[in-house]
């Protein structure tokens, strides 16, 4: 099949038409580059230096310590968490910018465990995103090997979801196929058997719609490079 070819004037027209179009102007950009590589670090917004200036002078130079609470830097994790958490359908301080990817993941898995200490196993596919099973396996060898990691298809995990799964840690998008999980058809099949439920939202947050909260999910976790214009993880 032969695709019909497009025009310059099209292409033009097209751009016209976007809605997002007007958005590049807050971007620092030099005028003649078209930029696509946003993914690991995007372009820098032209008030960040401005911000950074001020954090740095005013905030940091002048008031020191007294910042964390006379500019709520203490209460920054939250303050930004609030502003993701309408793109994954939380609700208002159920959301925090913590640490990485990989350091969240250890801490939420490891307190799943702990909430749910008369099973041993985490389901999760082989397929996952290889930081997240490093992770899984870190933890379990950490613990003394007192729990274990246990893998099922992608089409096959409601099945192995049985009495022995204390969690079920999946990525909702896979990053290689893009295949997407059911959020909330999973999370419910968990709960039924007594499991806990831990989204890594890696690939899906800010890219596709997501509702945590109708999901009724327990845990998820995400990164920066999808929703805000900063590095990976």
């Amino acid at each position: 099949m032969t695709l019909p070819a497009i025009t310059r004037q099209q292409l033009d027209e097209r751009d016209a038409a976007d809605p997002l179009a007007g958005l590049r102007d807050a971007f620092a950009l030099p005028d003649d580059l078209i930029y696509l590589g946003g993914h690991s670090l995007g372009p820098p917004p032209r008030d960040a230096a401005d911000r950074l200036d001020r954090t740095v002078r005013r905030e940091w130079g002048r008031d020191l310590i007294r910042s964390w609470t006379v500019h709520d830097w203490i209460g920054l994790p939250l303050t930004a968490g609030d502003k993701i958490a309408p793109m994954i359908g939380a609700e208002p301080g159920e959301v925090a910018v913590a640490d990485s990817t990989s350091i969240d993941l250890f801490k939420l898995l490891a307190a799943a465990l702990r909430l749910n200490p008369e099973r041993r196993v985490v389901l999760t596919e082989a397929g996952n995103f290889p930081t997240d099973l490093y992770i899984a396996q870190g933890l379990i060898e950490l613990g003394g090997g007192r729990h274990e990691l246990r893998y099922a298809d992608a089409d096959a995990i409601v099945d192995a979801i049985d009495g022995e799964i204390a969690v079920v840690m999946l990525t909702q998008v896979d990053y290689k196929t893009g295949r997407m999980h059911d959020l909330a058809t999973l999370t419910r099949a968990a709960q039924a058997a007594g499991a806990l439920m831990l989204w890594d939202l890696s690939h899906s947050a800010g890219v596709i719609p997501v509702d945590l909260g109708a999901a009724g999910a327990d845990f998820a976790i995400g990164c920066g490079y999808k929703y805000l214009n900063g590095g990976p993880g």
